[in-house]
């Protein structure tokens, strides 16, 4: 189990980067409250930037890897 998590906290860390890493697209924090445009929620996945992916990469992994480790932990 200690192995697991240990790619889990590089999961994390990775996450982390990539989501610093990507380029603003509206000022100050627009998306943390809404600030969607319609073009941003109709993109296809193949089409989106290399950091998108592997923040959706990265985070689909740590959401799945939680819930296994959550889900052994209270058994």
């Amino acid at each position: 189990m200690n192995g697991w998590m240990i790619v889990q906290i590089l999961i994390c860390v990775g996450l982390i980067l990539t989501v610093i890493l990507q380029p603003r697209k509206a000022g100050m924090g627009g998306g943390i409250f809404g600030g969607a445009t319609r073009a941003d929620r109709s993109s296809k996945f193949k089409n989106l930037p290399l950091l998108t992916k592997l923040t959706v990469l990265f985070s689909v992994i740590f959401m799945s890897l939680s819930l296994v480790f959550a889900l052994t932990i209270y058994r």
